[in-house]
């Protein structure tokens, strides 16, 4: 074999001017070449059957294909880096951030090479300070851990040209252009930059903020949020600005405002960036300075030189007519320094008595004057007001008298009168409060004055008084309003002082509303006042609006809320802020307790012992979902619980859709709550699997298990099989040790049933031996030393295998031979199939190279059959899975159809679908009207089901559908219709503390459980006999009862409480069946339906033995259940929607699979049966010509899993997946 002048020339361009190192010898060209390609890189040559000229020898040959590959050696023949590029860059660079620099080192004729000295690179850049951390030399050559640092200007960046240079190298130096952006956050920089800042209370404070990284660039990322927080007083603001586009802003929010400041007081300001916990915060001090604006206003009056100050909301007495002068005002900011009046402030200073204000007395200090009125009847209301853009003040007192004059019978006044008359007068009038009143003479008018009139607490509205001296009377008329706002109270919401109870996440009973009151309690109509809303830290309520304002009333509505909270004891209190007083009503205390209807955790109960061999099946799996309060939920639809499993572990909070299973059929396993998943395959692959457990609460919400991560192991050992199957060889017993080769490195393992590695723990040996597929040839091949067996060592679950056979080894021509391995494993107690590998004998080395052909292509040929088969098998059984369903779906439509035509429900042959869908929506129309009819409901308010073991009162344990009956069992129970019924005694404790005793509790537990049959006849039917016939319909009250829920627990508590008490229709009625039942046996309680009883010791009449009318129980009353018509509707909606379930289905069913039969009708599958009967004729061909009978090659192929090309076609159902599973590997 000869080399081309491609490949000479190839190793001559490394040589130049050393041509006479390559061999002149043609025979010695191919070892040189190969050699040469050894160490240098990667080649692929195909030297074409042509005629050529040597160009060394100058003779021509023919040449002949010779295929080959080289890899690159190792440090042989590299050239000397003479020069270096740089290679590709990842961007972007920043201040500080470590990047590195790929170098691409060439020799003098360009070829890649490697560094072979220690080089120590320069890196350098004007204005920058540049570092590295070490230089990787070898194939890659890497300067890494390089850092840059140094000025930008902008966030942008900046432009510098970085200079390279290794020393030593012919080209040492490299330089390229680089744009150096801002580094991650490093500082903070806050201006101003003194440690201690002044502002006055009341006022905002702007920062300048600067976010720098290590070099002090401003710099800029997303999310860099910078926050202040103040501390050193409460209800301080908290500022944050948005630096992710500049880098820079200026940071403010609220003014900074502390209440009662009266000299300097120092806080601390914290200014941070959240998100960057690595850049230091910065505190800056700020003394805050009491404001300088008018923070009070004082008003006086000027006696003489005296000064009496008058306080918000005094009364003043005067006498009537009068003129009060030397009123005075003086304003004082927060640090009570007084402040100066101007004439601006002047102008912002109102009063009520008068429209005309002189400015000029003002700016003195000085008020108008007041004049008095003249009529005793009226009252001056007096208001000093002050506004400007910081505060409103006011300052107000009231002006009020009472005199009493005494006249004569013209009205004169008598003036003869003296002090003593004082004693005569009496004042009275409905609700008046005598004990703050005073009456006292006026010397200079003759008149008598009377102080402190008040009235107790009492309804608003007009108002008499009467005065009387001796014999003369003399009525006064006065309207009595509400005070101003004193206090907060919550409307119709009793009993405060103990914690409320309710479900957390569900609404309050009521809505909450607030009304503002005077100090004695009278409701006060002060609107647009502010209602604020503070609570535990953990509560949250919905909806959230924490402010609402008071209407004209002076009443807040908050609405209908719910109680969002841990467990436990929380409070929510309302407050509201007038004149700027607060008021605060009663703190109200929730106890939340848990919702023993919504899920939080699903719980999962399994073997944790077992193992997981592939192919079998898991232990049974008990999943439950738990409430708040840890109890198992029940009344789940089964549907709503799935089996989720993929290959690997953890997907967040995806859950991959490998496999997903259904819960099993509940059996006989009295666990209600519990769902069950029996027998679900585990993968025939072995590996690491996690499962998933989900609960579909609502559409779109699922709740999910914590994931179990299995790991699935081999099943029992199968067989001994390859890795790959090995073509068929084909050998003769020539001299060439190629010839002879039976098999070469073939590794032989153990599998299971399914494929996987197993015995990794099994020792033992394969005998291998060669055998005549007819019995009775005795000329049988050897192995090489002449010998028939030979035995491999077994060890770790595989047998590397190598076979020759002997020189000149016996064996017929052209004939077919199976080589056996059979494995010997002692710890084995079944035996293993053995492996079997057929192979062709020649005695002729031509005819040998021939066949070897033809076995290859029967071989390829075989495997390409058994891959069409297996396709063909799986379209076939997804055909025939896709009809089952269709008839599945046509029996089911058929079904339900009939189903309806028995609810008088007959459905049209065309438009099915909108037919079915208007009747569902004109039913479930007719549904919800009869719902919203009118019918008896229990009123009394339920006790919250906080817990499992919680039934509920007795009066919503049951509901009597007629009314009669359910007034007078009603009236029967009453005492117990509160009673609240628990299963276990520890809950009843529970209610009995929370309550205070104060509410009655009936625990199950500790019921006698020897309570009337509830299916005993009534005591005139003795031994299936009637006794007399009696008269007045009597029944057992407790069958008249329905239960919604816990039939069973129900049937305990009612049987307990009614016993066998009868219900008959009237009096008359009673008392001839009980005086015939005492005949024979006692007679039980009898109640009428006209509201009689007669007890069971034969008393009856008087008031305790009448019910009252149904409106005096007071809502204490059975509830009505719901009409039967409803649940008839129920039941042919839910028909419906199963009918048009099923049609849907049917409809998919059909088109999947007319689609799929379409699909193998298509040109490309015709071709594919055409491509596979080719094949098949192929194969018959060459068997005929190697003269072996057709063999199992296909079927041995299909030991082996293959990968089908499937089109898109429906995924097949569990049970003909595992068919063709099963096929594929058997």
């Amino acid at each position: 074999m000869l080399i081309s002048n491609l490949a000479l020339h190839c190793i001559a361009s490394f040589f130049r001017g050393q041509e006479s190192m390559i061999p002149q010898n043609v025979e010695s060209r191919l070892p040189f070449v190969l050699l040469m390609l050894n160490h240098r890189q990667y080649h692929s040559a195909i030297f074409h059957r042509k005629d050529y000229q040597d160009s060394f020898s100058n003779n021509a040959y023919s040449s002949s294909s010779l295929r080959f590959g080289v890899a690159v050696g190792q440090n042989f023949f590299f050239g000397k880096a003479e020069k270096f590029s740089v290679g590709l860059l990842e961007l972007p660079f920043r201040v500080g951030v470590p990047f590195n620099i790929p170098l691409e080192l060439q020799d003098e004729f360009g070829h890649a090479t490697q560094l072979t000295n220690d080089i120590k690179p320069i890196l350098e850049a004007s204005g920058l300070t540049l570092q590295y951390e070490e230089l990787t030399a070898g194939a890659n050559c890497i300067i890494k851990g390089v850092t840059a640092k140094g000025c930008v200007n902008s966030c942008q960046g900046k432009n510098f040209n970085l200079k390279i240079t290794l020393p030593g190298l012919k080209e040492d130096t490299q330089i390229f252009k680089i744009r150096l952006q801002p580094g991650p956050p490093y500082q903070l920089k806050v201006k101003p930059d003194s440690e201690i800042l002044k502002i006055e209370n009341g006022t905002a404070f702007p920062f300048q903020v600067e976010v720098l990284d290590e070099s002090g660039n401003i710099t800029a990322q997303p999310k860099l949020i910078v926050h202040c927080k103040f501390l050193g007083a409460s209800n301080l603001p908290v500022y944050s600005v948005d630096c992710s586009n500049a880098g820079t802003n200026i940071l403010t929010g609220p003014v900074i405002h502390v209440l009662n400041i009266k000299k300097d007081q120092m806080l601390k300001a914290r200014i941070e960036i959240p998100s960057c916990k690595d850049v230091p915060p910065v505190e800056k001090m700020i003394k805050l300075l009491p404001s300088s604006h008018v923070a009070r206003l004082q008003v006086l009056s000027m006696n003489g030189q005296k000064a009496i100050q008058i306080k918000h909301q005094d009364e003043i007495n005067w006498i009537a007519g009068d003129i009060m002068h030397n009123l005075i005002f003086q304003m004082y900011d927060e640090g009570e320094r007084e402040i100066h009046i101007t004439s601006a402030m002047a102008e912002k200073i109102k009063v009520n008595w008068t429209p005309k204000i002189n400015r000029e007395q003002l700016m003195q200090g000085l008020l108008p004057d007041v004049k008095v009125p003249t009529s005793v009847k009226d009252v001056r209301y007096c208001l000093i007001s002050y506004l400007d853009d910081h505060v409103s003040l006011e300052s107000a007192f009231t002006i009020r008298f009472v005199y009493v004059m005494i006249t004569d019978q013209y009205g004169n006044q008598v003036q003869t009168v003296t002090s003593a008359c004082t004693g005569y007068l009496g004042v009275a009038g409905p609700g008046l409060d005598k004990s703050n009143l005073q009456i006292t003479w006026q010397e200079s008018t003759f008149t008598m004055r009377v102080k402190g009139i008040r009235f107790k607490p009492c309804a608003l509205g007009s108002k008499e008084l009467c005065f009387a001296w001796r014999e003369f009377s003399d009525f006064l008329r006065v309207n009595l309003t509400a005070g101003s706002p004193a206090k907060l109270q919550i409307m119709d919401w009793p009993e405060l002082e103990k914690p409320v109870a309710v479900i957390n996440g569900r609404e309050l009973l009521k809505p909450l509303v607030v009304q503002l009151c005077d100090e004695w309690g009278n409701p006060s109509p002060e609107p647009n006042v502010k209602i604020s809303l503070t609570k535990s830290s953990n509560l949250k309520i919905v909806p959230s609006n924490h402010q609402h304002r008071t209407d004209d009333n002076g009443r807040a509505n908050l609405g209908v809320i719910s109680i969002h909270a841990p467990r436990g004891e929380h409070t929510l209190q309302l407050r509201a802020l007038y004149n700027k007083i607060a008021l605060e009503c009663p703190v109200i205390t929730f106890n939340v307790l848990p919702d023993p209807d919504k899920p939080i955790r699903l719980n999962v109960k399994y073997d944790k012992n077992a193992s997981f061999p592939a192919g079998g099946t898991f232990p049974d799996f008990m999943v439950s979902v738990l409430s708040e309060d840890d109890n198992i939920i029940r009344n789940i639809s089964p549907a709503r619980i799935s089996m989720k499993m993929w290959k690997g572990q953890g997907s967040g909070n995806r859950i991959p859709t490998d496999v997903t299973f259904s819960c099993s059929k509940i059996k006989d396993d009295k666990e209600d709550g519990f769902f069950y998943f029996r027998d679900k395959v585990i993968p025939e692959r072995v590996g690491t699997y996690s499962i998933q457990f989900t609960f579909a609460m609502d559409k779109t919400n699922m709740l999910n298990s914590d994931q179990i991560i299995v790991e699935v192991v081999p099943n029992d050992p199968v067989r001994l099989l390859p890795d790959s199957l090995p073509a068929t060889p084909a050998v003769s017993n020539v001299r060439a040790i190629t010839s002879r080769t039976l098999v070469k490195d073939l590794h032989l393992h153990i599998m299971d049933e399914y494929n996987n590695h197993t015995g990794a723990d099994l020792i033992g040996r394969v005998i291998a031996k060669i055998k005549s597929p007819n019995e009775d040839d005795t000329e049988i091949p050897q192995f090489q030393g002449k010998i028939s067996t030979i035995e491999f060592p077994f060890d770790r679950g595989s047998a590397e295998i190598n076979l020759v056979l002997a020189e000149n080894s016996p064996g017929r021509d052209s004939t077919e031979y199976i080589l056996v391995f059979e494995p010997d494993l002692p710890a084995l107690k079944k035996p293993l199939e053995p492996y079997r590998l057929s192979f062709m004998f020649y005695n002729d080395f031509k005819k040998q190279q021939q066949m070897a052909t033809l076995t290859r292509e029967r071989d390829q040929l075989s495997q390409s059959i058994g891959v069409y088969r297996n396709w063909f098998d799986t379209t076939n059984q997804l055909v025939n899975e896709m009809r089952c369903q269709v008839k599945e779906a046509e029996t089911r439509e058929i079904h339900l159809r009939n189903e309806l035509r028995k609810h008088q429900i007959e459905l049209p042959q065309t438009n099915t679908l909108q037919f079915v869908d208007s009747l569902i929506k004109q039913k479930m129309l007719d549904q919800d009207g009869l719902m919203k009819q009118p019918r008896r409901t229990c009123t009394l308010p339920n006790y919250p089901k906080g817990n499992q073991d919680i039934l509920g009162k007795i009066a919503h344990l049951a509901q009597i559908e007629d009314n009669e009956a359910a007034k007078v069992i009603s009236w029967h129970l009453a005492s117990d219709m509160d009673c609240v019924v628990t299963l276990t005694t520890e809950a009843a404790r529970s209610i009995f503390d929370e309550t205070q005793g104060r509410q009655q509790v009936l625990p199950l537990d500790s019921i006698y459980k020897t309570l009337p049959d509830w299916n005993r006849p009534l005591p005139h039917l003795r031994n299936g006999k009637i006794c007399f016939r009696p008269v007045g319909n009597p029944v057992f009250a407790r069958d008249l009862l329905t239960f919604p829920d816990n039939v069973e627990h129900c049937q305990t508590v009612f049987g307990m409480l009614l016993g066998d008490t009868i219900i008959i229709d009237n009096l008359d009625a009673a008392n001839h069946y009980r005086k015939e039942v005492v005949k024979i046996t006692p007679c039980p309680t009898l109640l009428t339906r006209e509201g009689d009883r007669i007890r069971s010791n034969g008393k009856f009449g008087g008031l305790q033995n009448k019910a009252p009318p149904m409106d005096k129980l007071r809502g204490m009353v059975f509830g009505a259940p719901v009409p039967k018509l409803y649940s008839a509707f129920t039941g042919q909606i839910d028909l419906l929607q199963q009918y048009r379930a099923a049609v849907v289905k049917l409809d998919d069913v059909n088109k999947d699979l007319n689609l799929h039969l379409r699909s193998l009708n298509t040109p490309e599958m015709l071709k594919k049966k055409q491509e596979l009967a080719e094949q098949e004729k192929s194969l018959m061909l060459i068997e005929q010509k190697l003269g072996m009978t057709p063999s199992d090659k296909v079927s041995e192929l299909l030991l082996q899993p293959v990968i089908l090309d499937m089109p898109d076609t429906p995924i097949p159902p569990k049970r003909m997946r595992k068919e063709t599973v099963k096929k594929l590997y058997r």
